[in-house]
């Protein structure tokens, strides 16, 4: 087993990582467009039309909305989950393990993970929680009720207050889960790894780890909007920010740029697999 108190090498995980990203970029557009396929079908059935229908906050609910916002949960949210698995597998094991014949495993680790997604979920609102108490107990307590209220009124009020407490939250958050990634990780490829477990192996490695997410995942998300941009110029058209139902073409263009909307998560799934194997989680393949 490796030394717990090795760090992390930034440079051999981000070039782990991006070679994994380039070798098995043709996996990566199976899984994408797998991802996509359930959300494409039923857009095209026009079973979300009462769900993306535009209508003011007055209007009744239209007939069909519940139904059509369960089927936008479980081919987005919920279908998600295993093709994050397929992506951590594909980085992993490589192509070769990918899938197999029983998928009840699939299954199971999706719901492992997703429980382990819910527990990430519970901290950051815990952090949001405690983080809106104490500013709000500093302002009491210093008497600063009415300067800070005259400089939120500067600063675009509930906005602003939204940004910086969700960028505070969240920054600590993914510090969190850069923890405890390995454990996630190992869950995916059926083995097992405790929180704590991969909370020591990686306890000298966060800033590495974070700096090392940042140089992969700034890049293919700026990459990732460029592609989309560009795609959208070249058409003519606007198919996120238009404030209108989607149509059937908006649906296949959706498909199509598939493999560059979820490159963000592709490559995030490739780092923890870096991270996964630099760290120690290789070599700890029970909990400890």
């Amino acid at each position: 087993m490796k030394d717990d108190n090795a760090i992390l090498c930034l440079k051999t995980s981000l070039k782990d990582a991006y070679s994994s990203l380039w070798r098995y970029k043709r996996n990566h557009i199976l899984i994408s467009y797998m991802a996509f396929l359930p959300f494409t079908f039923f857009g095209l059935l026009g079973l979300f039309d009462p769900f993306f229908l535009p209508r003011s906050s007055d209007q009744l609910v239209p007939t069909g909305y519940n139904l059509s916002f369960m089927l936008y949960i479980i081919t987005t949210y919920l279908w998600s989950i295993p093709c994050i698995i397929l992506w951590y597998r594909l980085y992993m094991l490589g192509p070769e393990h990918l899938l197999r014949r029983k998928i009840w495993p699939i299954l199971t680790r999706s719901y492992v993970l997703m429980s382990k997604v819910l527990f990430l979920i519970g901290v950051f609102a815990i952090l949001a929680i405690l983080l809106i108490t104490a500013l709000a107990m500093l302002i009491s307590y210093l008497n600063l009720d009415s300067s800070v209220s005259d400089f939120l009124e500067l600063t675009d009020t509930e906005f602003t207050r939204f940004i910086m407490i969700t960028f505070v939250v969240g920054f600590i958050t993914y510090i969190f889960f850069l923890r405890f990634s390995l454990a996630i990780s190992a869950r995916t490829i059926g083995k097992k790894i405790g929180f704590m477990t991969s909370w020591r192996l990686t306890e000298r490695s966060t800033f590495r780890m974070f700096l090392s997410f940042m140089a992969i995942f700034v890049p293919t998300v700026f990459l990732s909007l460029l592609t989309v941009y560009v795609y959208q110029w070249l058409l003519g058209i606007d198919l996120f920010y238009s404030g209108q139902m989607l149509s059937t073409m908006s649906y296949i263009h959706i498909f199509i740029l598939a493999p560059a909307i979820t490159l963000p998560l592709s490559a995030t799934c490739s780092q923890c697999a870096a991270f996964y194997r630099h760290c120690g989680g290789e070599a700890c393949d029970i909990d400890q």
